[in-house]
């Protein structure tokens, strides 16, 4: 049976962050499935992407986030642009439900051989998303085997300091 999902914000636990001053951390496994995932796309000269499922989590510094999974299915891509399939919706939540995790904590995609960056494009499909609220990006290219991570203030990209946990 599918989770059912609802716009209430569940409490946030209390935890104390491992690092101070850092609000995001990926676990490794997860990092290891984006590039996976991302390099099969670069063979296929396409784009891929997926969502970042995890836990947010709250401390005196306030709120930061826990990557332990992604979620993904079939995409509509090309070398410069990639999108879910509207009919593999249905398996996209499927995915979801199959994950460790509770929530939705961001996404990630690739770029071939122009860098680790949100364009104008990213931007907009970020803060649609998540608006001013918490939320990650991850891009990565396979070009070069390098990611980084991001999140939006103001419109504007900033690079997120991450921790890569165990």
């Amino acid at each position: 049976m599918p989770k059912i999902l609802s716009s209430d914000t569940p409490e946030t636990e209390f935890r104390t962050r491992p690092v101070k001053g850092v609000s995001l951390y990926i676990a490794e496994g997860t990092i290891a499935a984006m590039a996976d995932h991302a390099e099969a796309g670069y063979l296929e000269n396409k784009e891929v992407m997926g969502l970042l499922i995890g836990q947010i989590l709250k401390d005196e510094e306030g709120t930061y986030v826990k990557v332990t999974d992604t979620a993904t299915s079939d995409l509509d891509a090309d070398e410069v642009s990639v999108r879910f399939k509207k009919e593999a919706i249905e398996d996209l939540f499927d995915s979801i439900d199959k994950c460790e995790g509770n929530a939705v904590v961001g996404w990630y995609h690739s770029h071939l051989g122009i860098g680790c960056f949100l364009s104008d494009v990213d931007i907009r499909t970020h803060l649609g998303i998540f608006g001013s609220e918490i939320g990650f990006a991850v891009v990565i290219d396979p070009s070069d085997s390098t990611f980084a991570a991001f999140y939006c203030s103001g419109g504007e990209q900033q690079k997120a300091p991450l921790i890569i946990m165990e």
